[in-house]
């Protein structure tokens, strides 16, 4: 099979020693963290007996499984393995490489956001059987709740790449990769013990155990190898094999965090091999994967203070995904309008990309970190530092602790739980926010973004008039020695 074209969708690639075939793949689906699974009893065996002692009086806080572990791993035999692992850092690890691994989320910081968005999220988790399953039952995938979900999620990705010291043991990154390891086991255990009771409630002969081994990779893939090859590429930015390096080893130590295979990501050819490997053969678009589709575009449509309209949305969608598979999802196929908003975007990160890799003082400036809420705290008014404003921070701001985000740091605890008499449809907004969206709706991005396409358009148009008047000057000034 070495050396054959392979097609799926809007996606070609040559198959080598490097991919893994589905009897290589499917034995995956039946293993998981049982590490993690063992700390997870654990600590709600420890949890109950901190309850007991305390008594039912009063409201208790959120259940932080890190904090218990970190508490208590000294005490017994298994959190100490757990914790072990997760603070011996692998010979492999080069913390040079991971902070350079970071910048590069932050050059393409908008364009690695809307990818993962339009390609990650619609093109991959709506598509893949097995994730998508398990998500709809968690209920964390109906419209009253998603956005939050996705706030969530991308918490953890600003988390993992803000700093060095944010990714190391004891950093918040760190903290919140073993929160979602634990996060992820309470899932299966949950999930395990409904198919006990009601066997029909999950297939776990055709989709395995809910969050394997499988599924780990398929994730990880996701967020290191479709930018590289699915996501960034579409709009018109190829990165360079460094970068790309640098970008996969630093998912090869999350991986390792979470109980994935790192060898799948020991290096760039072997990662782009598996991620091709997931999307020829795990990418197959079900009921639940029009559901889960469907309610991300609700989600998002009209969403303050951007204003991006279903319209916009499906054309990404199908700018990143391709047509045949957005159709096997039921996206819509909107008109020629939008389609120019999503050039316009390509044009401007194309642009941006360019800026940063020709003026390092820029690049630096839209990557830099800057201090730390807590260390600001302690600065003077006057002081530089105070009025640092970055990239990195602004999307922490935004996201993690402004109130239209996420308000503060979410700790991931368990709170999409599985139930026998829980699950997700096809779901609208509510009628109190369709009487808030009735009314026509400015909508900032999309016209900036057409300013930009038109923009774009007429730079070129007077490039090719330039050049044009210039050529055939030329022509006329060298033809008689031409002849």
């Amino acid at each position: 099979m070495n050396g054959e074209t392979c097609t799926k969708w809007n996606y070609q690639f040559q198959w080598t020693e490097n991919h893994l075939a589905p009897e290589e793949l499917n034995p995956l689906r039946y293993e998981y963290d049982k590490l993690g699974a063992a700390a997870l009893e654990k600590l709600q065996a420890i949890s109950v007996q901190n309850v007991n002692k305390e008594g039912q009086d009063g409201k208790r806080p959120k259940l932080d499984l890190y904090m218990l572990l970190r508490d208590n791993h000294e005490s017994d035999s298994v959190l100490h393995e757990f914790w072990n692992e997760l603070h011996t850092v692998p010979d492999w690890v080069d913390w040079e490489q991971l902070a350079r691994g970071q910048r590069v989320f932050y050059r393409y910081a908008a364009a690695n956001l809307t990818g993962f968005a339009l390609q990650g999220f619609v093109g991959e988790n709506s598509a893949a059987t097995g994730v998508v399953e398990v998500l709809v039952r968690t209920g964390g995938f109906s419209t009253k709740v998603l956005l939050h979900r996705l706030m969530e999620t991308f918490q953890w990705l600003l988390q993992v790449t803000h700093d060095l010291p944010s990714i190391q043991p004891h950093g918040e990154g760190h903290a919140s990769t073993v929160r979602v390891r634990l996060l992820h086991a309470s899932v299966r255990q949950r999930i395990m013990k409904l198919v006990g009771s009601r066997p029909e409630y999950f297939n776990v002969q055709k989709y395995g155990v809910p969050v394997n081994t499988l599924d780990s990779i398929h994730s990880i893939a996701t967020f290191c190898c479709n930018p590289m090859w699915l996501q960034l590429p579409q709009l018109g930015i190829i990165p360079k094999q460094q970068e790309v390096a640098d970008y996969i080893a630093l998912f090869r130590y999350v991986a390792y965090l979470l109980a994935t295979p790192t060898q799948c990501f020991e290096n760039p050819e072997r990662a782009k091999a598996v991620m091709e490997s997931m999307y020829l053969h795990e990418l197959e678009p079900t009921q639940t994967s029009k559901i889960v589709g469907y309610n991300f575009v609700k989600c998002l449509e009209d969403l303050p203070p951007m204003n991006i309209s279903k319209e916009f949305i499906e054309a990404g969608s199908r700018w990143f995904n391709g047509n045949e598979l957005c159709d096997s999802l039921d996206i819509g196929r909107p008109g020629w309008y939008h389609y120019t908003l999503i050039v316009g975007f390509k044009w401007i990160a194309m642009l941006l990309a360019f800026l940063q890799r020709s003026i390092p003082p820029f690049d630096r400036f839209m990557i830099q970190v800057c201090p730390s809420q807590s260390h600001l705290a302690k600065l003077n008014a006057d002081h530089p530092a105070f009025y640092s404003q970055y990239f990195r921070d602004l999307l922490y701001n935004i996201i993690i602790l402004s109130k239209a985000g996420l308000g503060k740091p979410t700790i991931f605890d368990f709170k999409y739980v599985p139930q026998l008499d829980k699950s997700v449809g096809k779901e609208d907004l509510s009628s109190r926010e369709k009487e808030g969206h009735s009314r026509r709706l400015s909508r900032p991005a999309e016209r900036f973004l057409f300013a930009a396409f038109l923009t774009g358009c007429g730079f070129m148009i007077g490039m090719a008039v330039l050049f044009g008047k210039f050529g055939l000057l030329l022509w006329k000034f060298m033809r008689p020695s031409l002849v």
